[in-house]
């Protein structure tokens, strides 16, 4: 029974005993009962008086939540698209603190979760859809989540505060809150694959432990820090942890503006031979940071707190200025030209403006679309199936090649590789190492080519270091190879010497 049928059944009850305690009263009155009993008389009184009272509580109680269901309509029809009596952080926290005081030796969690990213769809039917979208948990989060893992409705409120829904929970264990993230997970793809087809749908959950000595508050905050890890590190949902509040030191921003500012960031480039033409056929962009104070530092030192500060936009976009410059330089002094794959975020990717910014840039350096070509990872093809085929078929019909970075890391969809149209697909590294002395790598290695060759994909070797590799890799019809066999990553001027006189294609040459 909600919480507004309880407040009209007490104020009914309430005015009924007010209203039967004057009866009383009057009527003893007019039999001469009460001349007769000053006991009777002020017991009657009293009893008026508490009828009264408790009536004037319930009356204040029914009102007071008259006026906050009036609220949460309002705030529901602005925010959720659709009036309703479903709670904000205040009506939520004025309910579990109600319910806490008898249940104080039970487990308790908070989940925090959001449904998609309204900035990656700009289109005109966004709000609608993610309005229809927010209405339909509404009404699972109240009315069905409970049953279908068979709990009671007593167990679970909601509300949606900042952007997040909440859910509080009581006498669940780590087993049943994934079973619920599951079951809200799939409740939104579900109806975001029917009914939201110009939104990004990603889910992502933070879940936080009660800690009594908390205040709702913090409580909240907690679970909503760990949800914006989840996204951070692109996770279904990841547990509280107090280390998660350090996220990037002030000093660690400050560098990495100051470097952008001086220009510190440089791309090297390391070229990628083609077995079957025995020519370099293209190279990727990788950056480095030659920092002042640490040396000439990798992507692993520096990107993952780029991403968490907010400046991966910057240096994906640098990257890609970089590389276009580069490539105007190399044309405009006549030299060798091989087309450039630039790698680019999960965030930047889904961005709403990737697709100008890629076309506009190439557009201000007269660079044709076939010298470059965008690198994803297989994670990010794989965040929005729906929204990556859509921007990898734009970019392909603009002349621009996709390949599918590090395949193979982490769980691989073969179906979403057969649905997107990755031109072609670099397996990771780590097969690779492995490949001359363990059968299972090597199987897999086979596979996986034979797999690309069916899809019609090129594939690339990523990390060849070794000619048995390179040997091995010929005879299961590998088509391009990277790695240090060939070539280290290079700084400008080494990688426009090293086109020029290399001993690879000159022997390639002699070969023939």
């Amino acid at each position: 029974m909600n919480t507004n049928k309880k407040n009209t059944i007490l104020v009914i009850a309430s005015a009924v005993i007010f209203v039967a305690v004057i009866v009383v009263l009057v009527v003893f009155t007019l039999i001469d009962l009460l001349a007769d009993s000053a006991l009777l008389e002020a017991l009657l009184i009293a009893g008026l008086v508490i009828a009264a009272a408790l009536l004037a509580v319930t009356l204040f109680a029914f009102f007071n939540q008259y006026s906050l269901i009036k609220t949460l309509q309002v705030e529901n029809a602005y925010i959720l698209g659709k009036k309703s009596n479903f709670n904000n952080l205040y009506g939520f926290q004025r309910k579990i603190d109600v319910v806490s005081r008898f249940r104080k030796k039970q487990s308790r969690h908070i989940i925090a979760f959001t449904v998609s990213n309204l900035i990656v769809a700009q289109n005109v039917n966004r709000n609608a859809e993610i309005f229809a979208l927010n209405s339909h948990l509404v009404d699972f989060l109240e009315n069905d989540l409970y049953k279908k893992i068979n709990a009671k409705e007593r167990d679970f409120y909601s509300a949606f505060s900042r952007g997040a829904f909440l859910l509080y929970t009581f006498n669940q264990n780590e087993q049943s809150i994934k079973q619920i993230v599951d079951l809200i997970s799939e409740e939104i793809y579900k109806y975001g694959a029917e009914e939201c087809k110009h939104v990004w749908i990603q889910p992502f959950f933070g879940i936080a432990v009660v800690n009594k000595e908390q205040t709702m508050a913090q409580q909240v905050e907690n679970a909503v820090i760990a949800r914006d890890y989840s996204e951070r590190n692109f996770e279904l949902f990841s547990y509280y942890q107090p280390n998660f509040r350090r996220g990037v030191a002030s000093d660690d921003v400050d560098e990495l503006t100051r470097a952008l500012e001086k220009k510190e960031f440089i791309v090297f480039y390391q070229p990628k031979f083609n077995i079957e033409t025995r020519q370099f056929i293209s190279t990727e962009a990788l950056i480095r940071w030659n920092s002042e104070k640490y040396g000439l530092l990798t992507p692993a030192r520096f990107l993952g707190k780029a991403e968490t500060a907010g400046l991966i936009h910057e240096i994906d976009t640098f990257v890609l200025r970089r590389v276009c410059e580069d490539l105007n330089d190399f044309r405009k002094r006549g030299k060798r030209l091989l087309p450039v794959s630039v790698n680019f975020s999960l965030y930047e990717f889904y961005s709403a403006n990737f697709l100008d910014t890629i076309v506009n840039t190439l557009a201000e350096y007269n660079i044709p679309p076939h010298l470059i070509e965008i690198e994803i990872t297989e994670a990010t093809s794989q965040a929005n199936s729906f929204l990556s085929i859509s921007i990898i078929k734009k970019l392909k019909e603009r002349g621009i090649r996709v390949l599918m970075d590090d395949f193979g890391v982490g769980f691989s969809n073969l179906s979403n590789m057969k649905k997107i149209p990755f031109d072609a697909i670099k397996i990771d590294k780590s097969f690779i190492d492995d490949i001359t002395y363990d059968d299972k790598a090597r199987e897999i290695v086979r596979f996986l080519i034979n797999l690309c060759k069916v899809n019609e994909m090129e594939v690339i070797a990523e990390g060849v270091d070794k000619k048995e590799q390179l040997d091995l890799l010929k005879r299961l019809k590998c088509d391009t190879i990277q790695g240090f066999y060939y070539s280290k990553p290079l700084a400008k001027g080494d990688y426009e010497k090293f086109l020029v006189n290399n001993p690879f294609e000159k022997m390639e040459e002699i070969a023939q």
